[in-house]
């Protein structure tokens, strides 16, 4: 065997430990340079969407596999992979990371088709996906440490097998390293030519992290080691945001319980009230029968602060999946009558499935894009109509981190500007439906400013609305992050 071919074959993983030991400062002193003026340090440039350090392109020979993207590394794994949890696991994380799809739907894809599946496997790929997605920038900083070739610039499903094996030395007590190690490689050595001789470097990489496990501990939890977004794993114009608004303990505290706080379930009854629940709620014959809906803590809210009264008629412009459209529903007792609006046939489906299983019979849903006037809701004089009308519109979420842990990477600066717009141009439209003396609702389930009280202002601003209530609910307390603000038409 040639020199070359040697040197490619060979594990490049083993970086020397003081390697780790010391980067971590030089992120820190230049990760906010590299943030706002794209320069390149010691690993790269900064990945904006993935909240990891890409390391500049070329040459590859010797340095670890070789980013491939002509063919979707999923249609790759599916070829060669026996369906295991762990193999879904991967091809689920595959599609997320790599093709942008949405974690909730992907996994909740996955596990319908293995319904075959014992409870414990269900639960074991849902933290698997779940839990390297909450802690993959985290993860990718300590690889780039011990690993020569950069996350950036490794073949897609290496990269994703070294984020998943890591989570499970670093944050799965329960799974030896041994196994999260050779399940990873032989992984790899099931994929075809050009992937399976990378399971030594796969071998190496891990072998390293769950070795340096002690030392990867401290370096993260030492401030001077590790900036405090990798140390939560955010990206860094999150984490800036949230400081400017919140402080940095208040923000830290937020980031920490997202990964680490006590996620519950809350369920509402049909008489209205609210208990916290453990197990498999949806195949429970409560939820079947409709007597019980999941449904946050704080989401509850905006039907209670509506206050609907018998004969109420109300207009809810965005209500997918319909939990709060129902819960008024349920509140009217069968009077008065709930309008559901959403843009799609798929999100209508979804809300009539909740009107089905609850057994409602004074709410109805229909397709209509919330920018799109409708006179319907206006009298002959051009004033509206309904008594409530609830805009729970779209937005970022960061308040939902711990339930999406795929926003860290789908949202961005840009795009929350994007979706004010997008919020105030629906604004602008239902404003016009609150008849004189009814309510106005609008809430979301983000922490920025941009999206809660700057829109607070623009309704206010707009003239013909007072606010009668603003109420913050902030992660872990006790749920999900959500802003409620009520206005009353003059």
């Amino acid at each position: 065997m040639d020199n070359k071919n040697q040197r490619n074959r060979k594990t490049r993983a083993e970086g020397p430990l003081h390697k780790f030991m010391h980067a971590g400062k030089k992120a820190a002193d230049t990760a906010d340079t590299r943030e706002t003026r794209g320069s390149k340090g010691p690993h790269g440039r900064r990945d904006a969407q993935h909240g990891a350090y890409a390391g500049r392109r070329g040459p590859q020979q010797g340095r670890g596999p070789v980013k491939t993207p002509e063919k979707k590394i999923s249609e790759i794994s599916r070829e060669k992979t026996a369906a295991t949890p762990r193999s879904i696991a991967v091809l689920s994380l595959m599609k997320i990371l790599e093709e942008k799809k949405l974690s909730h739907i992907v996994l909740r894809d996955a596990l319908s088709a293995h319904p075959d599946w014992t409870a414990r496997d269900r639960a074991f790929v849902t933290r698997l996906v779940e839990g390297t997605l909450e802690y993959t920038i985290q993860i990718d900083f300590v690889l780039n440490q011990l690993s020569k070739t950069h996350t950036k610039n490794m073949e897609p499903l290496v990269r994703t097998v070294l984020r998943m094996g890591s989570y499970q030395i670093l944050y799965m007590d329960k799974v030896p390293d041994s196994a999260a190690i050779n399940e990873a490689v032989e992984l790899v050595k099931s994929q075809e030519d050009k992937v399976f001789f990378l399971s030594g470097f796969v071998n190496g990489v891990l072998r390293s992290v769950s070795r340096d496990k002690e030392i990867i501990f401290q370096n993260l939890a030492h401030t001077g080691k590790t900036p405090a977004y990798i140390r939560y794993s955010v990206p860094l114009w999150m984490y800036d945001a949230l400081k400017k608004v919140y402080g940095r303990e208040e923000s830290e505290r937020m980031l920490a319980w997202f990964l680490q706080g006590e996620k519950k379930n809350f369920v509402r009854f049909q008489d209205g009230h609210c208990e916290e629940m453990e197990g498999d709620i949806v195949h429970s014959e409560a939820f079947q029968r409709g007597e019980i809906t999941i449904q946050d803590y704080a989401s509850q809210q905006v039907g209670i602060e509506a206050d609907p009264q018998p004969g109420d008629q109300v207009v809810d412009v965005c209500a997918a999946p319909g939990g709060k459209s129902c819960h008024i529903a349920a509140l009217l007792e069968g009077t008065g009558h709930v309008d559901a609006r959403d843009l799609t046939e798929a999100k209508v489906v979804l809300i009539e499935q909740n009107i089905v299983r609850q057994q409602l019979t004074n709410i109805t849903a229909q397709v209509h894009d919330a920018r799109t006037p409708d006179p319907t809701l206006l009298d002959a004089g051009g004033q509206g109509t309904a008594d409530i009308v609830l805009a729970d519109l779209p937005c970022s979420g960061l308040g939902i981190l711990g339930k999406k842990p795929d926003i860290r990477f789908n949202a961005s600066r840009e795009g929350i500007r994007e979706l004010q717009k997008l919020q105030r141009e629906i604004l602008d439209t239902v404003c016009s439906y609150v008849k004189p003396g009814g309510k106005l609702l609008y809430s979301t389930c983000t922490l920025t400013k941009e999206e809660n009280e700057d829109n607070r202002d623009y309704i206010l601003a707009k003239g013909g609305f007072t606010l009668e209530k603003e109420r913050k609910f902030l992660p872990g307390e006790p749920s999900d992050g959500f802003y409620l603000t009520v206005f009353r038409k003059e």
